[in-house]
């Protein structure tokens, strides 16, 4: 949940939702709160994979302009374009890198569970 809630635009409030999110989820808040701290770097990059997927999807001029309506600048069109495009690479970057960190995560802590065990007490952990 910390990694995730960079796509989207939370003003410099993502380590909060990040810790609120993993809570809600029934994860663990402060794995979310130090994800979300260490990569809040990471967010212009993710910030910008959104418009790309969005308008890789829903390129311009996929739908007709809406001419002839009053006040209705080609900067208008665009803008609501970009705002549309930034929306749907938002939504598919979640699902899409959602379900491939979880796997990977989930994958990695099932092959190596007993070896971090074993590194932060001295248990005595047999397979």
């Amino acid at each position: 949940m910390g990694f995730l809630i960079h796509f989207i635009p939370s003003f410099g409030l993502g380590p909060i939702l990040s810790t609120a999110s993993a809570r809600l989820f029934k994860g663990n808040p402060v794995a979310g709160f130090i994800s979300g701290v260490a990569l809040i770097w990471l967010f212009p990059f993710l910030f910008y994979l959104n418009v790309v997927v969005g308008e890789t999807l829903f390129p311009y001029g996929i739908f007709p302009s809406a001419a002839g309506m009053p006040h209705h600048g080609m900067s208008l069109d665009a803008g609501m374009h970009i705002g549309a495009a930034f929306f749907l690479g938002m939504v598919v970057n979640l699902l899409l890198f959602g379900m491939i960190v979880y796997y990977l995560i989930f994958t990695i802590i099932k092959k190596y569970r007993l070896n971090f065990l074993s590194l932060i007490k001295k248990w005595d952990v047999r397979k």
